[in-house]
């Protein structure tokens, strides 16, 4: 007889993210950026759980409203791409003051056909953090070039003006922002195609700097990296594409 699979319901998730948490992880993650409540969960045990709850659409709307980082970390993973709005991913975005949950969630948003849309809105807006996961979405879509518009992915025309963009804006962007832009640049540098010229706006646009205060993280040299990417892959007869970098992956 063949089994079911285990449906585990608000309650039962919420109390596994409690028990599973540590003050150790909790440290880390509030080094790094994390603010809030927190049960402080691994990325080991989320995956874990995420492999038992798979695609649960209102549950992730739940674990969202309870406002703790763990919780809303599940939630961008367990939300279901196609029951998702404009109106839900802007709700959830101006929750979002939290440079580790950004990520998440710029992560979700480009799994859904509206990831070009709310990143042409987002890369344009003031804020900090909105303006990080729009560059964010940026740097995962210019990766995967055989994702039509249709689907969310880019126009190949709109590769140049994300570069003239990141010449113009990248020196003059908040913190994370330049983060996030210096990795779009990248990622434009390793799409088929366009090396030369990312490679050319890298050196106009000079050195990035980064403050990520207590956090161990660097920013790499986009015209280094770029060079460096391209022909580990051409030596195996590929593009960077072809790698998991061009995969619609959920969790950033």
């Amino acid at each position: 007889m063949a089994q079911t699979r285990e449906k585990l319901g608000f309650k039962a998730v919420l109390a596994e993210l409690k028990a599973n948490g540590s003050e150790q992880t909790r440290k880390i993650y509030r080094s790094a950026g994390g603010r809030g409540d927190m049960y402080g969960v691994s990325y080991a045990f989320l995956k874990k759980l995420n492999k038992r709850v798979k695609v649960d659409h209102d549950l992730a709307l739940r674990l969202w409203e309870t406002g703790n980082h763990d919780a809303r970390v599940f939630a961008c993973w367990t939300a279901d791409s196609e029951r998702t709005t404009v109106k839900l991913v802007e709700a959830w975005a101006r929750d979002d003051s939290n440079p580790l949950l950004s990520g998440e969630l710029a992560a979700f948003v480009q799994d859904t056909s509206l990831a070009a849309g709310r990143m042409r809105k987002w890369i344009g807006m003031k804020g900090e953090y909105r303006r990080t996961m729009g560059w964010n979405i940026a740097a995962k879509l210019v990766m995967q070039p055989n994702r039509g518009p249709e689907e969310g992915g880019l126009e190949e025309s709109e590769i140049g003006d994300l570069l003239q963009r990141l010449e113009d804006e990248l020196q003059s962007a908040p913190n994370e922002v330049r983060y996030a832009m210096n990795n779009a640049l990248i990622a434009i540098g390793c799409r088929p195609g366009w090396m030369k010229k990312a490679i050319s706006a890298a050196r106009k646009i000079g050195k990035v700097e980064v403050d990520f205060g207590s956090r161990q993280c660097k920013v790499n040299d986009a015209a280094d990296t770029i060079k460096k990417t391209v022909e580990h892959y051409k030596k195996q007869g590929k593009n960077p594409t072809d790698g998991s970098a061009g995969k619609r992956r959920r969790h950033c």
